[in-house]
């Protein structure tokens, strides 16, 4: 298991809320990223590696979106 970092996002772009949470790798923290999107953006690090963004509900990511997490 190792220590994940999740940062859920308020409306206006700022980190709301953060946490830890172990996980086994990163599929089980991406997993653990979506079920915390369900009303916000949430980034998801593993130390200072970027593991994932998630965009609220888990919609679709959009390279040409500079707003789109």
């Amino acid at each position: 298991m190792r220590d994940y970092s999740f940062h859920c996002f308020d409306a206006r772009g700022l980190v709301a809320r953060s946490q830890k949470i172990a996980c086994r790798d990163d599929l089980d923290a991406l997993d653990e990223g979506v079920l915390r999107a369900a009303g916000s953006a949430v980034e998801i690090f593993q130390g200072a590696r970027l593991v994932a963004r998630v965009k609220p509900g888990n919609a679709p990511l959009d390279t040409t979106d500079l707003h789109s997490l």
